[in-house]
């Protein structure tokens, strides 16, 4: 028998006779479905927690704009010819 028609079973004798203790294997039964209850629901908060991750994963890319890349050529103010002539170097003016 499965366990959970073990546990209808033991609840329903209890409903049927009023004795002050409970059938053999009621409690073993109640500790059983309330480990599956408490996996079940642990399975689900994972489920719902991964879903939420990906959600905001995927989402995330949605906002921002795709613009293409481009080269540039590097400017550089101190290299660009002048300013490191000789007369600059030594303050000359021409």
């Amino acid at each position: 028998m499965r366990d959970e028609s073990r546990l209808d079973i033991a609840l329903a004798s209890l409903g049927a006779r009023q004795r002050p203790s409970p059938p053999e294997g009621f409690m073993d039964g109640v500790w059983m479905r309330a480990g599956r209850q408490e996996e079940v629901s642990r399975r689900r908060f994972r489920l719902v927690l991964m879903a939420g991750m990906a959600f905001i994963g995927l989402g995330s890319g949605f906002g921002i704009t795709q613009a293409p890349a481009r080269a540039e050529a590097g400017g550089y103010s101190l290299m660009d010819g002048a300013e490191l002539s000789p007369a600059s170097l030594l303050h000359v003016e021409p």
